[in-house]
């Protein structure tokens, strides 16, 4: 029976398989390719199964391999787990919060002072991230947590929301609507829209879709940006409107008005995500804190908006 396969050897696997050419495979992972392609025939000698076929001018993962490498994959992600959370239990006291994009910044900034209030003997850190980012360091272990825009697929791993706010209009200036107190969404169907680039945020675009089908209407796709903060110069030039959270409307930018939506508002609920095994306790601890701000209704710009 066989006993097991190195870790560095499943990653010549992988990149292989990544490639499906052993020449950039062996430059991707710095060995040279006449002992990437040793190593591998040694595997499979030793394996009894054929992972590549082989001509010459052209590599083609087998069935076999197929299945190996989706368990490599698996099995070189624990690896980086476990390295990870040792480290992470080595500096017990550290706590690492992800965030994407669009999560308000007034929640991050309560979080912030959460920390520097009630756990000050913590070492607490906030890295900018996207989601997939975001999701597979958390998987690893390299994020104790992360702040994502609801709703999103998480797997395995827990979901908490903690956060919710309306979202608003920024318009130009000079737009037919700059006297109205709140617009409606229909009266922005023939107008752009600038949002966040769809693969950065996919359940934010849902969430605007269904709020203008609900107004038998639909959006009319304009810029795509990779982050809120460069919608509102673009509102300001005239290229469309953008949908900002309720806390951006207290940044005054000249030539943009925000306007609430009338009706059924658009809600954006935040959400932590963490690991429900082997992750860190602090985050149970930070869940309970955010709760009690609101069962308290401490003084907080979003203290009404989070919920449990």
């Amino acid at each position: 029976m066989y006993p097991g396969v190195e870790l560095r050897l499943l990653r010549y696997v992988v990149a292989v398989a990544e490639e499906l050419h052993f020449s950039r495979a062996a430059e991707k992972l710095h060995v040279t390719q006449p002992s990437l392609s040793k190593q591998i025939k040694g595997l499979e000698d030793e394996l009894g199964i054929l992972l590549f076929e082989r001509t010459k001018h052209a590599v083609r993962i087998t069935a076999a391999g197929e299945i190996f490498v989706q368990e490599a994959r698996q099995a070189l992600l624990y690896g980086e787990r476990a390295v990870n959370l040792a480290r992470s239990a080595h500096r017990s006291g550290a706590f690492s919060l992800g965030y994407s994009p669009y999560v308000s910044h007034h929640f991050i900034s309560t979080i912030r002072r959460l920390f520097a209030s009630q756990f000050q003997t913590t070492q607490f850190s906030l890295v900018g991230a996207f989601s997939d980012e975001q999701m597979e360091s958390i998987r690893t272990g390299a994020l104790d947590a992360g702040l994502f825009t609801l709703p999103i697929s998480a797997g395995t791993l827990a979901v908490q929301r903690v956060h919710k706010e309306s979202l608003w209009v920024a318009i130009p200036q000079g737009h037919r609507l700059a006297r109205v107190h709140a617009v409606r969404l229909r009266e922005l169907g023939r107008m752009p829209m600038i949002v966040l680039a769809k693969r950065l945020c996919p359940q934010l675009h849902d969430r605007i879709h269904q709020a203008f089908a609900r107004e038998n209407s639909a959006p009319r796709l304009g810029q795509e940006v990779m982050s809120p903060a460069e919608a509102i110069p673009m509102v300001a030039g005239g290229l469309g409107f953008a949908l900002v959270r309720e806390c951006d409307h207290q940044f005054r930018h000249p030539g943009v008005l925000f306007k609430r939506i009338e009706g059924q508002p658009l809600i954006l609920e935040s959400g932590i995500v963490y690991r429900p095994d082997g992750g860190s306790p602090i985050i149970h601890a930070l869940i309970a804190a955010l709760q009690q701000r609101k069962e308290t209704g401490a003084a907080s710009p979003i203290a009404a908006g989070l919920t449990a």
